[in-house]
């Protein structure tokens, strides 16, 4: 029974269009020998997290196939005694292969917009407590409003600190002018 798999993997950046050309051909060729290819999405360049192998942009592309369970291990194999393809990643898709975007309506993206920042922090606040009340009902959870007074006695605590700090500031300069 064939599965269906995605494949990730990633050349080179800094190579030209028809070096990178012929080698996405050479590893499409590799997973046609063993699956059937659905999709290819050609990401392109993309600055790598970390270096590798002295490279800081890598191509990613994405290949969607269908294979008996045994064959990726097989690809895997031939991938890995490649030298082009500087990482790669095979895994099972038990759903879609990727996931849908949700377009906003204009009337969404007007509610994201964000007059007064203190606002959304303390409803952000009242819904996560409300969250965790309605998720673990088995250790007595604190009232909401406990919890938004507690999170604004601990910004004014932080607002003390940083108050307290300048003061200091401010004495020791006096202190070096005298």
């Amino acid at each position: 029974m064939k599965k269906k798999y995605e494949l990730l993997y990633v050349l080179n950046g800094t190579l030209t269009d028809e070096v990178l050309n012929e080698q996405m051909t050479r590893v499409q060729a590799v997973v046609e020998a063993v699956a059937e290819i659905e999709e290819v999405f050609i990401w392109g360049r993309r600055k790598l997290a970390y270096e590798i192998q002295d490279l800081r942009d890598g191509y990613y592309v994405i290949i969607h196939f269908h294979a008996e369970p045994d064959q990726p291990q097989n690809i895997e194999r031939l991938l890995r005694i490649t030298d082009f393809v500087l990482r790669y990643l095979i895994t099972v898709s038990e759903n879609d292969y990727m996931p849908s975007v949700k377009q906003l309506s204009e009337k969404e993206i007007d509610d994201l917009s964000v007059e007064h920042p203190e606002e959304l922090v303390e409803q952000m606040i009242v819904e996560s407590a409300q969250e965790d009340e309605e998720v673990s009902e088995e250790e007595p959870a604190e009232s909401v409003e406990e919890s938004v007074e507690q999170a604004s006695e601990e910004v004014e605590a932080v607002d003390t600190v940083s108050d307290a700090a300048e003061d200091a500031e401010q004495t020791s300069e006096e202190r070096t002018a005298e």
